[in-house]
């Protein structure tokens, strides 16, 4: 992870660290969820330290990868109030065949991270708020290493250190139907991520924002859910980009979008009309493929939503389009 290797004194300098520490909470964003959508669920349980309760360590992963994703948020619009442009880049995303290994890069990684944030030099009463926002988040990562630590040691103790993640049955993802719910997952963090961009760019219109952050929590509730019906199938979450080496390890650069199409209101509400409908139809396909029983009926529920979505969306483009002066 870069670092900013002077005292931090300027707007330009302040910009430079919050996009690095942004560019690095996009991907353990997505790296912590495709971790934990690797693991069992209610399998692997920790005494963790900080709640002081036996805890699942796939949902309290899940739980930190959604708390990372809050951290690009306020990262986001922190750097758009300044004046800056939020960069959607993201560090590389990893995952390795063994659960145990993958805990101990997120420890790893945690720890990189706060130092990142608590080593920042400021310049004496240069953006106090900005700051205040870093250390804080920083203690969130402390939480976060301590609890992974926890799971790491409790994983170890028990002796189960040699637990694989789960293995996609090469059979089932030749399948037409496995193969279109990948793509399906595809889409669902591409448009995860875009709304999540649009609530940067619009965070000085609280309504818009608050709708398009509606929208992004639930393309990534269905990201969670297909997921699990992914798994139901034989199949496992794919990282997009990736490289497997002979070992097993998959890495990628480039784990997600680095860009998304449009910059003014108008622009991004016209690009998520059409994204939402290729979403709806590739899902309706789906559905249609399937047989009647718990995957169908989860899929539909999510078409239900994705067509709220849409008409939503086609709303806010045609109010948009009929008040002048908006940005």
């Amino acid at each position: 992870m870069k670092k900013i290797g002077r005292i931090i004194g300027t707007a330009a300098d302040t910009i430079k660290l919050l996009n690095i520490a942004l560019e690095h909470e996009w991907a353990v964003s997505f790296e912590y969820l495709l971790h934990a959508y690797s693991m069992p669920k209610g399998r692997f349980f920790y005494e963790d330290p900080v709640m002081k309760q036996k805890t699942d360590a796939r949902a309290q992963t899940i739980q930190i990868g959604i708390d990372e994703m809050y951290h690009a948020l306020q990262l986001g619009v922190i750097i758009t109030q300044m004046g800056g442009v939020p960069s959607f880049k993201t560090d590389e995303v990893i995952r390795y065949p063994k659960i145990i290994d993958n805990l101990k890069r997120d420890k790893a990684t945690e720890d990189l991270v706060t130092n990142l944030y608590q080593t920042a030099r400021f310049k004496k009463g240069a953006y106090p708020k900005v700051l205040n926002m870093i250390l804080n988040i920083s203690y969130d990562e402390v939480r976060h290493s301590r609890q992974f630590d926890f799971m790491i040691e409790t994983l170890e103790k028990q002796g189960q250190a040699g637990e694989f993640c789960f293995q996609a049955n090469p059979e089932v993802d030749r399948r037409e139907d496995a193969a279109l719910l990948h793509e399906i997952m595809r889409l669902e963090n591409e448009l995860m991520h875009r709304y999540l961009k649009y609530v940067i760019l619009f965070s000085g219109h609280q309504d818009l924002s608050q709708r398009l952050f509606k929208n992004s929590v639930n393309h990534m509730r269905h990201w969670d859910k297909n997921a699990g019906l992914l798994v139901k199938m034989g199949s496992v979450i794919r990282i997009e980009n990736a490289e497997k080496a002979s070992s097993g390890e998959e890495k990628s650069l480039r784990p997600m979008p680095v860009s998304y199409p449009g910059r003014s209101r108008l622009s991004a509400l016209k690009s998520l009309v059409p994204a939402e409908q290729n979403l709806i139809a590739k899902v309706e396909q789906l559905v249609a493929m399937v047989p009647d029983g718990e995957i169908k009926d989860e899929l539909k529920l999510h078409l239900a939503l994705k067509r709220e979505h849409l008409f939503t969306q086609e709303w806010l483009l045609q109010n948009a389009r009929m008040i002048k002066g908006l940005d």
